[in-house]
């Protein structure tokens, strides 16, 4: 993400965080609204995926801890694409794992 983008997000952040749509429930709503869409045809591939771009640049600027980034924000995104809505199968709630297999993935490799 460059210096723009991440600029963005952080004021969205601070907006959304000071007006109080942090909830699962926002959440849940907006991942109903995509399939919706996505059913409907008015959402495609692309759109969906600038969706999950604006998450996870979110979701990685107010990510207090840095070590570990990268690990970070590709399982992000790997649970991130198993939630929303692909136009071929515009169903939502795949399995994403626990908390705990988040921290598994975010762990060294043991040798």
């Amino acid at each position: 993400m460059d210096r723009s983008q991440k600029e963005q997000a952080i004021r969205l952040h601070e907006c959304l965080d000071y007006i109080g749509l942090r909830a699962q429930a926002t959440s849940v709503g907006l991942l109903q609204l995509c399939a919706e869409l996505v059913a409907a045809g008015v959402l495609d591939d692309d759109a969906v995926d600038r969706i999950k771009n604006a998450i996870q640049h979110d979701i990685t600027v107010s990510r207090a801890r840095k070590h570990g980034q990268l690990e970070f924000e590709t399982v992000l995104r790997q649970r991130l694409d198993a939630v929303f809505p692909k136009s071929g199968d515009p169903r939502i709630g795949i399995r994403v794992g626990t908390i705990g297999d988040m921290k598994n993935a975010l762990e060294p490799a043991q040798a």
